[in-house]
This record gives C-alpha cells, structure tokens and sequence, in this order.
C-alpha cells in the first residue's frame, strides 16, 4: 500500500453519544480548511459523474484523434499556443494523437475515483467484519485474525500488485486493481477496528445489555458495530486518496488501467517525454491528481477532528 491510513483515529464511546451527521457536517464546514477540501471533493465527484456531458460540451471525447490540431512538422507538437488550447480544445491537446485533454482528464476523474471508492469499500467491509469478529471474541479468532493482518501488512504489496496484474493480461484491470487495492487494504483498517471493538466489548453498556439477555449478534449488531462509524469513516475517508495513488503510480507504470481508456497516471507517463515542449499535457492531469490526494488527505484530517476534537491536541 501506498497510502497511509489515520492515526489516531476516534476513541469508542458509548452509544448514542457520537455527533449527527448534520453536526459532523457543521463542524467540517466550520474549518475553512475543510470546506474548502470539501467543496473540491464535491467538485471533483460531480466533474466524474458528468464527464459524458462535459465531453459532449466540449464536442469530442477521450478516443477522438483531432490530426488537425498538431503539426506533423514540429513532431506532432499541437498548434498555436499552451498545448493547443483554444475555443475547441479547452485545455489543449495531446502531441502526437490530438486527443482532447479535456475530455481524457475528466474521464480519467471517473477512473481513478471509482476504483478508489470500490477499494475503498472492499477493503472497509473486509476489515470491519474481520476486525470486530477478532476484537469481539478474542481468543483463538484474534489470534488467527492478528496473525493474518499482520502477515497482509508485512506482505510487499505494492511487487505482488505489479507481478499479479502483469500476469493476467486477459482480466478486467479495473476489476483486478479493485480486489488487489481492497484485499491488501482490509488488514488496515481491521487493525483499527479490532483495537475499538476490543474497548467497546468490554464496556459498561455492553455488560447490561448481555446480563438482559442480549445474544451475541444482538450485541455486535446493536451494542458494538453502531459505536465504530466513526474510525471507520475516519479510516475510508483517508483510505481514497491511497487508492488514488496507488492506481495513478500503477497506470503510469503501463500495469494499470488499460489504453485507450483514460487514466491520470497513463496520461503523465504519455506526457514525460513531451514535458520541455508541452508543459501543459504533463501539469493539467497532475495538477487534477495533486488536488484530489490533498483534498481527500485535508478532508479525512478535518472528519478526524471533528469526531474527536482531542486528536487537535496531540
């Protein structure tokens, strides 16, 4: 993993004392840090849900070769000025193909946040169910369960991804990068889980609802798994712009997302050897990956400190 995950995150509590979402929402929005890391995610989620739209807009899409915009004479350098930018290619065009930058990084927003929010998600539902079992329970399942995180922790995740994805050419990439993402990801956050679960079993509240006669799901269900919303939120929410890299670095490595399919790593990697002549095909996707790594990093300080204002102090 490339991303590194919060530390330290909500302390348990008992239940029914976490703030409502609609306090959690005015606390962020109180930090101008925050919102603003808010609003670009916002942002950047709305720009990947409409990128059919913005493309339609901009009357092209992420395939289209524009042999008109770039000049054979000058080695497929666009035309005019700043990469080619002008009324019909908003940010310019790529050397060489004439693909619409616009439309590949607007598409390649797409990309790299649903494979991040998949990971995300996989990796969450993993380790949140593996975590609580093993903080819950303890015993022989903790002792499985810890030796199993720590073995996926000590694993060189990053060397299995690149020689696991190299030797299935045939499978969906975007598929494969989400189950490698969350499988390698999961201990992670079951980690963190079964520390909390581990306080919230041997809580106050816990005891009288088992001495009422509350059976074991009834306690997991009801007791223990509500209490942990906000680690776990804490931990996704930090977890995306890993993911976020993870799958840029793997793309501009030629193993991840698959050409002609747009990816902001792919479209970096096209754009290195470009860089002195046409600065702007290499700035315009890492700009949009910078924005979003430190937007979500921003985001998920701010949501820590909003659910644990004592984390501010340490």
């Amino acid at each position: 993993m490339t991303g590194t995950l919060p530390a330290p995150v909500p302390s348990a509590a008992p239940p029914h004392v976490g703030p409502r979402e609609s306090s959690l929402l005015r606390r962020l929005l109180a930090q101008r840090s925050a919102a603003v890391a808010l609003t670009v995610v916002v942002l950047l989620v709305l720009v990947a849900l409409a990128a059919p739209l913005i493309a339609w807009a901009a009357g092209t899409s992420p395939t289209d070769f524009h042999s008109e915009a770039v000049d054979p004479a000058l080695g497929g350098l666009p035309r005019g000025t700043g990469g080619g930018i002008s009324a019909t290619h908003w940010l310019g065009v790529e050397p060489g193909s004439g693909r619409d930058i616009l439309a590949r990084v607007v598409y390649g927003a797409r990309v790299s946040l649903l494979i991040a929010l998949l990971a995300t998600a996989v990796s969450v539902a993993l380790g949140t169910a593996l975590g609580l079992v093993a903080g819950f329970f303890g015993g022989w399942t903790d002792t499985v369960v810890g030796r199993l995180m720590d073995l996926l922790m000590s694993f060189p995740a990053l060397i299995f991804m690149i020689a696991l994805i190299s030797a299935a050419p045939g499978v969906n990439r975007q598929l494969l990068l989400v189950v490698v993402l969350g499988f390698f990801g999961w201990p992670y956050v079951g980690r963190i889980v079964r520390g909390q679960a581990m306080v919230l079993a041997r809580g106050e509240f816990v005891a009288a609802a088992r001495v009422l006669g509350a059976s074991r799901r009834a306690l997991l269900a009801r007791e223990v798994l509500p209490n942990l919303s906000g680690p776990v939120l804490v931990v996704a929410t930090m977890s995306i712009p890993g993911y976020v890299a993870t799958e840029a670095g793997l793309s501009f490595l030629g193993i991840g997302v698959r050409p002609p399919t747009p990816s902001w790593g792919q479209m970096i990697a096209s754009a290195v050897p470009w860089y002195a002549a046409d600065p702007v095909y290499f700035l315009v996707p890492g700009v949009f990956l910078f924005v979003t790594v430190l937007a979500f990093n921003v985001l998920g300080d701010a949501v820590r400190d909003a659910l644990d204002p004592r984390s501010r102090r340490r």
